[in-house]
Order: C-alpha cells, then sequence, then structure tokens
C-alpha cells in the first residue's frame, strides 16, 4: 500500500483529548506515589498499569493501526517518515532521573562520618580561641583541619565524579539493537532510533523495547514481571480477544518486559516516555541499592574508627584535665588531637581510586563492569560455573561432517533425497538471517553455522521463497521454536504429492530427535524401520563425533496424509503433548556435526584458575562425550585423567565414587533427587557430594539444573561466579555471588540480571577480572596498614605525655600535616600498585575474612608501629638532649612550675653567683634574686606573696625564657638554689631559634625541635614502610615503583622541607629548621630496619607455615 508522508505538525493536532487527560493523570499519580509506602509500592504500581492508557490501539483492525501510523504491516515505515518521527517523538529513551547538583554532592562528601568528626574538632578549636584569643596555635589548628576537610572533600568528589563518568562510558558500549524492517530490508539499528510505526522484530531472550501490537507471533511468552510483578511467562498471539485494557490483551507487549520464548512481530506504538513503563520508572529509581561486600566492609571499617577516635578523644580529654590538670582549651586541644590523628583521611580517596583504576583496566581487558564496588567480589571467587559455548569455544560453528544413510558422508551429496532433507530442514527449521545491511547472519551460532554453509549451495533466500509455510490455529507461522527445556525446533511447510500435503521437518539434540523416530531414511527411496543394527550404528556416530568435541545436531521429517490434514488445516503447536500428530513416527533423515574449537586463551586461563585455588565447573547442554572432550581439551579435566564415562561396567554412584573426574547427565541430577527420597539422604546429598569433586562437568543440563548447580556450590561455601547467555540463564546468575554475562551471544535479559558483562565471550577475561579483584583487596590492605601505621607514633605520644607526663612530643597539627600533608598521597599512590607476582598462587579468601583483621591490626600497630615509635621518640631525646635536657630530666617536667619568670632574653652563664648552685650563674634569675646575695634564703622574702610561674610548652610566648632560670628551689642546707632536674650541655650560640631570635637552648623552643624531629622521624619511617607494603609477602625487590608512589615520596619531602625552612609557616606550624644530627642520625636506624624486618618476616612467611598463618595479614 502507498506511503503517505505526515507533517509534525499536522501529527501533533492529532492528539486525542484521551491522551491529554492521561497526562494529567500521569503527573497527579506521580504526586501521590511520593506518599506511598514502601509497602504498597508494588500493589500502586498495578493500579497505575491498569489505568494509566486509555487506548484502543490494541483493538483496531490492522487497516486502520497502519493508516493511523502512516506503516504498512509488511514493509514497514520508510526512511523518510521514520525520520519526521523521530523529530516528533524523540530518541526512545527513558528521561534519566535529574542527578543532584554538583554543589550538593560536594556538601555531601564534606558531612561524612569522617568529616563530620573533623568539622566537630575544628569548631572546637575556634571555640576554644574564642575563649583565649592569645593563643593562636588554636586558630591555626582549627583553619588547618578545615582546610583537610575541604582538601580530601576536593579529592573523593573529583574520584567519584571521575568513576561515574567511567560508567556512564560504559553505557555506549553495550549498545541495544532491534531488528527492524523498514522498506521492505530487515536489519538492525540500536533502539533508542525506533519511532511508532516501526515494523519490530522479536526474539527470545530480548528485552522489549518499546509497546508494541503483535501482528504475528510463534509461541511468543512475555515475562510481565518487571511491569506487573506476574512471573509467569504470558503467550502473546496477533488477537486482542475483545480483551478492553491493553495490560491484560494478549496482543500486547510493553516496553521494558522481556520475551521468554519464541518470536513474535509487531508495530510499535510507543516509545521513550510515552510508554507505560516511563510513566511509572520513577518507582525503580527510588528502590533502595544493595550494599556491595566492599561498602560493607568500608563502611565497618569507618564505625570502627570512629567509635575509636571519639572513646580516646574523650578520654585523653579527661586524662589532661583531670590527671595532668591542664585547663579546658588544652584538654580539647588533646582530645583533638587524638581524633584527628584517627581518622584515615586519604582511605576513601584511596578506595575511589582504586576501583576507577580497575574498572578502566578491565575495560581495556573487554570486561565491563556495572557496578565498580563488584570488582572486589570477584577477586574472592572461590567457583567458577561456566557455558561452554561461546565462552570457552569460539562460537563460529562450522559444519564439519554428515552422518546419513546409516554412514559417515563427505560434503554434500548431489541428487541425493536425504542430503535434500537435510538440505530444506536445516534452512526452514531455522530462524537465524542474513543482515540486508551488514551481511552477516543473525541468530544462534549452531543455526549461523547452516545458513553459512548452505548458502554456498542455495541462495537461503530462494529456498525459503520455495515453500510456504502452514498455520497454527492462531493464523501465525506454524512453528514450533527452540527451547531449552525441549531441545528440539520444529516448522510444518505445505509439501504436496499424492499422498501427503504437508511435511513436517524436526531439528534437535540427537538422543531427543531418535527418540522421535520409529524410521530412517536409507537412501533416495528407501525408508527403512529402525532396528537394533542401526540403533548401534547412530550410538557409534554420536560418539565419535561426540568424542572430537564436536556439536550434533540430528534431524527428522514426518509426512502428514491428506485424508487426515486437508490442506488448510490450522495446527494446534503450543505443548508437545498436544501436537495434531503422532510424536513418535517421525523418519530420521541424518545427524551433521559441527566444529567450535576453544579459543586459544582458554586452556591456559583454566590452568590459572587451579593454581589460583578456583574451581572451575563446566555446565553444558551439550551431550557428555562432546562435553568431556571440550573440557580435556579446555583443561577443565586433564587429559589423562580417568572418568566415570571412561568405566564401561559398574554402578552410576559407584563409579562416581571411584573416579576424581566426573561428568553428570541432567536426567541423573533429578534421579539422585528421587534416590535421596526413597533412602533418606538429606536434599541434594548427591549433588553436593559431586561437586566437591577435583573435576567435574554437568552435560544435558536445564536452567532449573544450573540453579541448582549454584545453589549447591554456594550452600558449600563456595563463592560462586556464573557465566551465562541465554535468556533461562538469568536465575543462575541472579542466584551467583557475581553474574557474568556475555556481551556477543548474550540476551539483553542475562545482560540486566549481570554484575559483569565480557565485552569478547572469552572466559580467560574472567581471569583477569579475578586478577584485578584481587589486587584491589591486596592494595586497599596496604592502605589501611601504611594509614594506620602512622596513627600508632601520632597516638602513643599522648600516652607517654599521659603517663610520663614528658612535653608532648607531637602536636596535632603535626598530626594533621602527616595524616593529610604526607601521608594521603602515598597512601592513594597503592592503588596504581600493579598485582603482585604471587597472587595468582593464592587460595580465594573466605567469605568471613574481612578487610580489617586481627592480624593486620596487629602487624600494623605493634609490628610496623612501634618500630615507628621507636624512631620517633630516638629522635626526640637526641634533639632534647643536643639542647641541653637529658633524657631523664624530661620525666615529669611537663607539670613542672618555676618559682617566677626569668627576664626575658636572660641567658648569662659562668660563675660568681654565690647564692647558686656551683656560684653557676645559668640559675641566677634576675627578676628576684640579689647579685650580693651569698645565701638563697636572703632571696625568698622577695618571693612572697608571688605565684609560682605555669609556663605554657606549647606556646610561642615562652621561646625567650631560659628555664634553667626558673625551675630551681632554695636548698636550705646548702644555702644554695638548685635545679629541680639535672641539665645538660648546649652551645647557645649554636641552636638560634628563628621565631624567638635567642637560642633553643633550655627554652620551651627545645620542644618545638622536639616535636619537627618526631615528625620528620615519622616521615622518613614512612619512605621505608610505603616500600616494604609494596607486597604483602613478595619482596619489595620484585616489584616495580609506580609513578604516583614516587611523586608522592618526592611531595613527602618537600612537604617536609617546606615546613622546616620557611620562616613564616614555622610561626603557624610550630616547625623549625633541623641539622642532620637531629634528623638522620636518630631516625635512619629505624627506617632501615623496617626494611630488614620485613624482608625477614615475608622470608619467612614464604618459607614457613607458621609464619604464614599467623604474620600473613
Amino acid at each position: 500500500m502507498s506511503q503517505q508522508i505526515i507533517h509534525p505538525l499536522q501529527k501533533h493536532f492529532q492528539t486525542s483529548f484521551e491522551e491529554i487527560k492521561q497526562e494529567i493523570y500521569i503527573q497527579t499519580t506521580i504526586t501521590d506515589l511520593n506518599n506511598t509506602t514502601q509497602n504498597s509500592r508494588h500493589q500502586f504500581r498495578q493500579e497505575i498499569a491498569q489505568q494509566i492508557l486509555q487506548q484502543d490501539d490494541h483493538l483496531i483492525p490492522l487497516k486502520d493501526l497502519s493508516l493511523k501510523y502512516n506503516t504498512h504491516i509488511e514493509t514497514g515505515l520508510n526512511e523518510q517518515q521514520a525520520e519526521i518521527n523521530i523529530q516528533i517523538y524523540g530518541d526512545n529513551k527513558l528521561t534519566e532521573k535529574p542527578k543532584k547538583s554538583k554543589i550538593l554532592i560536594f556538601l555531601l562528601e564534606l558531612t561524612n562520618g569522617f568529616s563530620i568528626l573533623l568539622w566537630a574538632g575544628s569548631f572546637l578549636c575556634f571555640l576554644a580561641f574564642f575563649i583565649d584569643s592569645s593563643d593562636l596555635s588554636n586558630l591555626y589548628l582549627g583553619s588547618i583541619i578545615v582546610f583537610v576537610v575541604l582538601l580530601t572533600g576536593i579529592i573523593t568528589y573529583h574520584q567519584n565524579a571521575t568513576s561515574e563518568a567511567i560508567i556512564e562510558s560504559f553505557k555506549n558500549i553495550l549498545p541495544n539493537n532491534s531488528l527492524v524492517t523498514r522498506e521492505g530490508k530487515t536489519y538492525q539499528i540500536n533502539s533508542s532510533r525506533l519511532v511508532p510505526g516501526d515494523l519490530l522484530t522479536i526474539k527470545s531472550g530480548e528485552k522489549i523495547p518499546a509497546d508494541i501490537r503483535i501482528i504475528s507471533s510463534i509461541e511468543m511468552k512475555v515475562d510481565n514481571s518487571p511491569l506487573t510483578g506476574e512471573s509467569e511467562p504470558l503467550l502473546r498471539q496477533d488477537d486482542a480477544l475483545n480483551v478492553q485494557n491493553p495490560l491484560e490483551a494478549p496482543n500486547m507487549v510493553f516496553s521494558g518486559t522481556l520475551c521468554k520464548q519464541g518470536i513474535g512481530k509487531g508495530i510499535v506504538l510507543k516509545t521513550g516516555d510515552r510508554t507505560i513503563m516511563g510513566n511509572i520508572a520513577h518507582l525503580s529509581q527510588q528502590e533502595k541499592q544493595v550494599k556491595s561486600p566492599l561498602r560493607e566492609e568500608l563502611d565497618r571499617f569507618v564505625v570502627y574508627v570512629l567509635i575509636i577516635a571519639v572513646f580516646l578523644g574523650v578520654l585523653f580529654f579527661f586524662l589532661g584535665f583531670f590527671v595532668i590538670q591542664y585547663d579546658i582549651t588544652s584538654c580539647v586541644l588533646f582530645g583533638i588531637g587524638i581524633l584527628v590523628s584517627n581518622v584515615p583521611e586519604g582511605l576513601l580517596g584511596c578506595v575511589t581510586i582504586s576501583l576507577a583504576i580497575t574498572a578502566k583496566n578491565l575495560a581495556q581487558k573487554s570486561v565491563l563492569v556495572k557496578n565498580l564496588e563488584t570488582v572486589e567480589a570477584l577477586g574472592s571467587t572461590s567457583c567458577i560455573c561456566t557455558d561452554k559455548t561461546g565462552t570457552l569455544t569460539q562460537n563460529q560453528m562450522t559444519v564439519s561432517a554428515f552422518w546419513a544413510c546409516l554412514d559417515f558422508q563427505e560434503g554434500a551429496l548431489e541428487n541425493n533425497q536425504v542430503f535434500q532433507d537435510l538440505h530444506l530442514c536445516s534452512v526452514l527449521c531455522n530462524e537465524a538471517q542474513f543482515d540486508e545491511k551488514s551481511g552477516e547472519v543473525q541468530g544462534s551460532a549452531t543455526e549461523c553455522g547452516l545458513l553459512r554453509y548452505f548458502q554456498e549451495i542455495e541462495d537461503v533466500k530462494q529456498t525459503r521463497k520455495r515453500f510456504k509455510i502452514a498455520k497454527n490455529i492462531q493464523g501465525n507461522e506454524a512453528k514450533y521454536p527452540f527451547n531449552s527445556k525441549d531441545k528440539f525446533s520444529l516448522i510444518i511447510i505445505e509439501k504436496e504429492d499424492e499422498n501427503n500435503n504437508f511435511c513436517v521437518y524436526l531439528k534437535g539434540a540427537p538422543e531427543k530427535i531418535w527418540n522421535f523416530c520409529s524410521h530412517i531414511q536409507n537412501n533416495n527411496e528407501k525408508i527403512d524401520e529402525i532396528n537394533q543394527e542401526a540403533q548401534k550404528l547412530y550410538e557409534n556416530a554420536n560418539n565419535i563425533f561426540g568424542k572430537k568435541g564436536q556439536r550434533v545436531l540430528a534431524f527428522a521429517k514426518l509426512f502428514l496424509k491428506k485424508e487426515d490434514y486437508p490442506i488448510n488445516y490450522r495446527f494446534q503447536l503450543q505443548n508437545i503433548d498436544n501436537f495434531p500428530f503422532q510424536v513418535n513416527q517421525f523418519i530420521f533423515c541424518g545427524l551433521i556435526s559441527f566444529i567450535d574449537p576453544p579459543k586459544l586463551r582458554v586452556p591456559s586461563a583454566i590452568l590459572q584458575c587451579r593454581s589460583a585455588g578456583i574451581k572451575v565447573i563446566m555446565i553444558t547442554g551439550d551431550q557428555p562425550s562432546t562435553a568431556l572432550e571440550i573440557a580435556r581439551q579446555c583443561n577443565i579435566i586433564p587429559r589423562k585423567k580417568r572418568t566415570n564415562y571412561d568405566d564401561q561396567e559398574g554402578d552410576f554412584y559407584q563409579k562416581i565414587d571411584q573416579n576424581d573426574a566426573i561428568i553428570i547427565r541432567g536426567d541423573e541430577i533429578e534421579k539422585s533427587f528421587e534416590k535421596e527420597k526413597s533412602e533418606g539422604f538429606p536434599s541434594e546429598y548427591f549433588l553436593q557430594k559431586w561437586i566437591k569433586k577435583p573435576y567435574c562437568v554437568f552435560a544435558r543440563t536445564t536452567p532449573a539444573q544450573k540453579l541448582q548447580i549454584v545453589q549447591a556450590c554456594q550452600s558449600q561455601g563456595y563463592i560462586c561466579a556464573v557465566t551465562g547467555d541465554g535468556v533461562n540463564d538469568s536465575p543462575a546468575i541472579k542466584q551467583a555471588d557475581i553474574g557474568i554475562s556475555m556481551n556477543i551471544s548474550g540476551s539483553d535479559v542475562t545482560k540486566d540480571a549481570s554484575d559483569m558483562v565480557l565485552l569478547d565471550d572469552d572466559f580467560a577475561s574472567i581471569v583477569q577480572g579475578v586478577e584485578e579483584g584481587r589486587k584491589i583487596f591486596d592494595n586497599l590492605k596496604k592502605s589501611i596498614v601504611y594509614v594506620l601505621v602512622s596513627n600508632v607514633p601520632e597516638i602513643i605520644p599522648f600516652i607517654a605525655f599521659i603517663i610520663f607526663q614528658i612535653p608532648l612530643p607531637i602536636t596535632s597539627i603535626y598530626m594533621i600535616c602527616i595524616d593529610v600533608g604526607t601521608d594521603i598521597i602515598p597512601s592513594i599512590s597503592f592503588s596504581y600498585e600493579d598485582a603482585e607476582i604471587d597472587i595468582m598462587t593464592r587460595k580465594p579468601r573466605k567469605k568471613n575474612e574481612h578487610m580489617v583483621s586481627l592480624k593486620l591490626l596487629f602487624h600494623a600497630y605493634f609490628l610496623m608501629g612501634v618500630l615507628a615509635i621507636g624512631g620517633g621518640f630516638l629522635a626526640y631525646f637526641t634533639v632534647f638532649n643536643q639542647l641541653g635536657f637529658p633524657i631523664k630530666s624530661l620525666f615529669g617536667l611537663a607539670i613542672e612550675k618555676g618559682v617566677l619568670r626569668p627576664p626575658k632574653g636572660d641567658f648569662q652563664e659562668g660563675f660568681g653567683c654565690k647564692n647558686c648552685l656551683n656560684d653557676d650563674c645559668a640559675y641566677f634569675n634576675g627578676n628576684f634574686m640579689q647579685k650580693k646575695a651569698y645565701n638563697c634564703m636572703q632571696d625568698l622574702d622577695l618571693l612572697k606573696g608571688q605565684k609560682e610561674w605555669d609556663f605554657k610548652w606549647l606556646s610561642n610566648e615562652f621561646g625567650d625564657y631560659d628555664l634553667r632560670k626558673s625551675l630551681i628551689f632554695c636548698d636550705e642546707k646548702s644555702g644554695k638554689w638548685t635545679p629541680k632536674i639535672k641539665w645538660g650541655k648546649c652551645n647557645t650560640s649554636m641552636f638560634i631559634s628563628p621565631v624567638s631570635g635567642n637560642t633553643a637552648c633550655f627554652t620551651t623552643e627545645a620542644l618545638k625541635y622536639a616535636q619537627t624531629a618526631w615528625f620528620c622521624s615519622v616521615v622518613l619511617f614512612q619512605f621505608s614502610n610505603v616500600i616494604c607494603l609494596k607486597g604483602r609477602k613478595t619482596s619489595f625487590s620484585y616489584t616495580q615503583m609506580n609513578k604516583f608512589m614516587i611523586f608522592g615520596i618526592i611531595f613527602e619531602l618537600g612537604f617536609c622541607l617546606f615546613l622546616l625552612y620557611v620562616p613564616y609557616v614555622q610561626n603557624i606550624f610550630g616547625s623549625r629548621p633541623l641539622n642532620f644530627e637531629m634528623v638522620l642520625m636518630p631516625s635512619l636506624p629505624f627506617s632501615i630496619l623496617i626494611m630488614v624486618w620485613e624482608e625477614l618476616r615475608k622470608y619467612l612467611v614464604r618459607n614457613y607455615w607458621w609464619f604464614e598463618k599467623y604474620s600473613y595479614y
């Protein structure tokens, strides 16, 4: 029929009043939905679906429908009308849920668990400064904490944005194509380019891309559960049966639902947001996302850290206030210091970057991850249940050999009736077809192989045109599509001769087809009854093909007599039990075998899995002999390993027990369930026993049995990854811990159900995914250890300060400088680390193995952390000793008070002060002592009514005072002013503080130098630590330094020098310039020691099981 091109404006005014009312109804419904509870959402979804479309497109005659949409039921739209419709209706896409604004996302990054803790700390700092504005350290600390929160927020926001961009880019890698007919040509287009009026063909396993009215159907069944919740597949046909509700009409299919079986053809009615699913899509957008195991591990770690940080912060606040009796401001600083030291600011950034890098790496290796956090779960996989065709093999079926006329045949048999029947059955009983644009064959692998072979003999189109297909009772083509349960397909064609009107061609699994046959075609005219000799020849041929690893299809035919089946007979083909002809009277035509060799990388990948402790189970629909040979070619079963199929005699269960390598048929699984019930065994006793075998293959299985196998593996504690491509694989993929679908051969249903998609359908890509998942887990452990190690020399100083009352070895500002300034880049650099050389020789981690384990904490805190403390204390005591404070004198010094503040800048030394011990003027305090006094008792009158001098170690205000002149007491026995502590020697002209302008000897400035030395010691220790952590078990000498880690070490060094030697920065951070003796001499030995110790520990772990068990974190 001719097609009239309709102008967009004209089309616009054809919108019915009912559709306008519908849009108003939708908007009010959405408002109601926001107030709908979670429990009633499913019921409300059904109510919307029943009311949302008030249209009659499913009821009007096809001729009127064609006119309405300006299309043709046979040739479809023309290209010009399709382009106009695109302009009118837009792309066939759902409007995406409005994304959160970038500002809001950034604000959320600033308010996570760690950030809230830091915000609280900064608030307390500013509050302390408000109470006492004379102490600028509170202002500095608060400002630095705010800077830290903003910096970490920016880093995390940037990396999350990068990760989201990666996931968005992946959407374009998996285009959803549809098979359309336009201008009489059938070809594939992207589903987003579909428009109302398009003539669309839908096959089993495909997702319905739009709302469609079916005009022809071959046993098409759809799963409407995404729309209505109804899980039972519904049969579709071309008649509405006068059903008024479009949702219940049997000639309607809807966007987002799934074609579970058969084939259908229809006209697109609604696309994009105008579909029923488009109108209620926001319901699915509101569904709560389930946390991945990695996210649960991280949340668990964050909660533990927050509890510990808050507890220690509050504890040290009270200890400082009640034990040391410091003022509240100082105690607040101590509490904040503990809070800050326990927050691993760089960890979340490390996680995000690790996942983003891994996703990129996997994409380059043809593995697409739909959720970044599932990558880590793949690394813990202990069992892979894989199908055969397309995953292990190349999925390029090539016709290899024929068995017909009770013998093997070489090539095509000219003028032979048997070969002609094989030819017709292969082409007519075949849903594959050539794409008219690309010329490639579209369809299943075996059917494509048949079409490619017979295309060389006769053009497939011409062959199909020569025969008319009979009709079923619905008026559609009399076909029975292949399904995994029945394992055959058939077609009925009109083929008149003297006695017959129709011929049934049958194609499917050999054992299935053979059982349908009572006769065998021996040669051109002779048809013999099947006898024992024919049975043996058939079984021998089938076994020979199978042992070569070839897939085999059997073919048969059945003539239907004129007297029983008149020319206009309509066939009932909905169920095999109701076929209108006897299914056990077919004539066997022959066998065709196909070569589908394993992919090149698969055998080595299987061996790699075995070395990694991963069990590989092959689950296939092929016959056992074929499955066994492919399993041997792929190394799933070693070539010399004997199997139960190699044993000719003995009971089935006895043969299973005697062999480590077993082949189990699907029907034997069902028989084992019956045996369990009759003999009182526990449920799935035999199946769970079988999967424990070292080498296991399941053949001739159904999707339900595949699901049972996966469940059995999980019940035995395996973390199970499952591959699949067909629509019936989706239950097993959903059940799996990690579902993996195929891109090339995979159906839309399995892709939606899976966590990962193999872009090249190659099993070896799974192994690469496992390696990447293990690497993530490894690198996160390393990053956590690196961060926790530096926490120890940050927390212990506060404990030493409380218990031993030494001047505080490190300040809160220094801790922030370590956590954010020097540690954050090296901790993130672990994200860029390559996998360790032994990563695929380890056993998979167990389900109960946590990322942060007791062994990890012990390693970080009590092995590495103790050495870090040693370096810090050695540097601290060394600097104090050089500046006149011997080690013994530091104990208790934090709470000491001076008799009276000495004169500012007075560092007088020498002899001549008679009232001081040894006449040493170093103890002479000119603010109250008399120069001519010979006895300290003469100076006591001047101290009456004077308060003790409570100097602050952490304040710059007291750096100009010589503590020797204040930390004294009057010894009544000797009559001399005697020092409270023993002082050492210090060259006052050598150590000049850039802040006070005076010497650091014997002053509170000495603490600034000691704290700086402690800070440098931790930084230097972390230099060695980051190198040691490159391998958890292997020596760092076997690993390469990644560029980001080198940059991190250089940045650490540069940041350290920046703090030490930039004058104004010294005022803010409390840093001081150090010489060689103060930094390297005390710290370097511990940095070298940690590398020696770690190499020794790794050696012991590699060679002695006890160390591996208790020292391998």
